[in-house]
């Protein structure tokens, strides 16, 4: 194959790509990884829009079959990769995701009433939420007319999506074990079996809590090595989306380019409403906006600026105490909320992903509401799993679409503007959790007085001291 397509010019241009992914390289040296994936994004678009003036929008003619081989060799490994996390991050991300926050949830000083209420409208409310920014994120999709063709091409039905509700929610309990649903890249029946497992985990610290901790010290080390290559996988993100852009900046017209900032507007629309949702939330449980931006601005500053909502989890507990949330329930409200429906990474990025695809295979969704509805359940289920951290929003893709058969390809391109949504994607995550502790505060007699501006928590300790 390389014989038939070799050409010296094909040469030349493969030493233009080699050129740039050692560019690409040594950006990252100098970068945060945000920025070093924004800047893998220009040049692979600079690069192919380029080639795309030099030779036209076919990239297969044969000065240029060469030297594309080989980039798509980038492409394949990093698409194959993506594929590799699905299975094991289902099952190490949700069990460890509902146990974590389990062993968590007690913490915290006072005297809550009603715990058991409270986290369970805790819970209640992140999902709920999670659900309501899917939809919102589905519609935001639609009126934008964004479609996974413009991005990848062509895209094609894998053959999955025509099932019903029913059937999908049959499947779930398809697998006579976990081996025949992980062999037949079977998610759904894994999300099943990570929850089930999660919850007897729970029940076991009570009764068997020596065997309790030796199953979650052996999940532990299990966790760390499927992250190990989740690090590994992200690692090699900005090379992979390298490829991804210059083979769509060589073959897409200069008016698809569009698309990408049309993705980032939409993104930020969706979570603008999202945001508004809360704040409406919030006053229907007699908390109004001033209380709440003077109490949570800085938690929501701090998620902005550092893309991680586990990172901020000391001040969205101490915004939600200013606030007037008894202490134990500010304390598992804003830890649920680190991997519990994530409003911004596990509700609005995977649902616009899913129906960008949708659209590209010719599915109208809210012509269809059973898939529909079957896409905001799938998102909610699978949001219950996301780690606080950088990237979160890209698993939860992973998951969605690998319940749904979708492939992978679109997570992998529009990683290269993660630097520009997620920000404003933990920005929505950190309030979802604020909201879902003054919810639960509220309906379980646990919301106090506002205090005093200025005075944090330990403050008032030494005060009433």
């Amino acid at each position: 194959m390389f014989a038939n397509a070799f050409t010296w010019l094909g040469l030349v241009i493969l030493l233009v790509i080699v050129g740039c992914y050692v560019g690409v390289y040594f950006m990252g040296k100098k970068l945060s990884f945000g920025w070093w994936m924004f800047a893998a994004l220009v040049v692979g678009l600079v690069i192919g829009a380029a080639l795309q003036l030099i030779f036209g929008t076919n990239a297969t003619s044969k000065d240029m079959a060469f030297a594309f081989e080989i980039a798509n060799i980038v492409r394949s490994a990093y698409t194959n990769l993506l594929q590799l996390m699905v299975m094991p991050l289902v099952m190490v991300a949700i069990t460890t995701g509902i146990t974590k926050a389990g062993a968590n949830a007690g913490g915290g000083e006072g005297g809550a009433k009603n715990i058991g209420k409270a986290m369970g409208i805790t819970i209640a409310t992140l999902l709920i939420t999670c659900a309501i920014s899917a939809l919102i994120s589905i519609t935001t999709t639609t009126i934008f007319g964004l479609n996974a063709n413009q991005l990848l091409g062509n895209a094609k039905d894998p053959g999955r999506t025509g099932t019903t509700l029913t059937e999908t929610i049959a499947s779930i309990f398809a697998s006579t074990n976990i081996w025949a649903a992980m062999s037949a890249n079977s998610v759904l029946p894994l999300i099943f079996l990570a929850v089930l497992f999660a919850f007897i985990i729970l029940g076991m610290r009570k009764e068997s809590p020596e065997a309790a901790a030796k199953l979650e010290g052996a999940i532990d080390v299990i966790y760390e090595f499927v992250m190990g290559l989740v690090d590994i996988v992200i690692g090699f993100a900005p090379y992979g989306v390298f490829a991804y852009i210059l083979n769509f900046g060589a073959n897409t017209s200069f008016a698809s380019y569009l698309q990408l900032g049309m993705f980032v507007i939409a993104s930020y629309v969706a979570m603008i409403v999202m945001f508004a949702i809360h704040l409406l939330i919030l006053f229907l449980v007699g908390i109004g906006p001033r209380r709440y931006f003077k109490n949570s601005s800085k938690a929501l500053m701090i998620a902005f600026s550092t893309r991680s909502s586990m990172a901020t989890l000391p001040v969205t507990i101490e915004s939600m105490r200013n606030i007037g949330v008894e202490d134990s329930v500010a304390t598992f409200a804003g830890t649920f909320g680190t991997c519990v429906g994530q409003n911004g990474c596990g509700g609005v990025y995977p649902a616009m992903l899913a129906t960008m695809y949708y659209a590209a295979i010719g599915i109208n969704l809210w012509a269809n509401p059973g898939q529909l509805i079957l896409l905001v359940i799938i998102v909610t289920l699978c949001s219950l799993g996301i780690a606080g951290v950088g990237g979160g929003a890209t698993m939860a893709g992973l998951m969605v679409f690998g319940v749904l058969g979708f492939p992978v390809e679109l997570i992998g391109m529009l990683f290269s503007v993660e630097a520009l949504i997620d920000m404003g994607r933990t920005f929505l995550n950190v309030s979802d959790g604020i909201v879902a502790g003054c919810v639960a505060a509220r309906f379980s007699g646990n919301m106090g007085p506002e205090k005093k501006s200025g005075m944090g928590h330990h403050d008032e300790v030494a005060a009433a001291e």
